[in-house]
């Protein structure tokens, strides 16, 4: 006759040491987890950057490749701008070909046209943003017809703008030295006879724009681009 075996449990010790292993393990893979979930914010983070900053810069791109040497008259008979202004917060310059929607009247749809227009970029110092708005034509009749501003990029802390002229060479801003500008000359009228008699040419755009974006955790980005 065998004698039955005796099970033996664990003992105070082994089963302190069982649950220290458990949260030792579990600590690891907490630890490992948050890890992860860093990393993976991070990269949205990075993710959404790049996508911001990739439109910023194509649309900067699109609008200077697009420049156009015409005056702005600002509506309500203000004095006409010239066709590229800026300052250490904003730039504007007049454009063509560039595409806006608009609502037709009669059959109530959108429509895409392409008309010469006027572009406005400004930089909001305390918001760290960049946007833009514009207007779908160089002689607005009403402040209407500007678009509302759009922010493009944030963590924007400066503006920076160089301009490259014929025989001067690269200047700080867009305004060439007094007496170097060419004297403007009337548009052509239209066969009705219309708004573009009233239209100046304006020979004041230089042949390349130099912009600089400092930008929080990336630095400087520099756009260069012929007009």
């Amino acid at each position: 006759m065998t004698r039955a075996r005796r099970t033996r449990g664990l003992t105070l010790i082994e089963l302190v040491i069982a649950m220290a292993l458990f949260a030792l393990v579990a600590v690891m893979g907490l630890q490992s987890l948050t890890g992860m979930m860093r990393l993976r914010d991070g990269l949205d983070a990075r993710s959404r950057s790049s996508a911001e900053l990739a439109m910023a810069s194509g649309l900067l791109r699109a609008d200077l490749s697009a420049a156009l040497p015409r005056l702005f008259y600002p509506p309500g008979g203000g004095q006409p701008r010239a066709a590229l202004q800026s300052d250490d917060l904003r730039l504007a310059l007049s454009t063509g070909g560039q595409p806006y929607l608009a609502r037709d009247l009669q059959t109530r749809r959108l429509t895409q046209r392409t008309v010469p227009q006027r572009v406005e970029w400004r930089l909001d110092r305390v918001q760290s943003t960049l946007y833009r708005a514009s207007w779908n034509s160089l002689l607005p009749e009403s402040a209407s017809q500007r678009s509302p501003e759009t922010a493009v990029i944030g963590g924007v802390q400066r503006l920076r703008i160089r301009s490259y002229w014929p025989q001067i060479g690269w200047i700080d801003g867009t305004v060439p030295p007094a007496g170097s500008l060419p004297p403007q000359r009337r548009a052509p009228a239209d066969r009705d006879g219309g708004m573009a008699s009233l239209e100046f040419y304006s020979g004041t755009l230089p042949l390349a724009v130099e912009l600089t974006l400092a930008i929080d955790g990336i630095g400087d980005i520099t756009l260069l681009e012929h007009l």
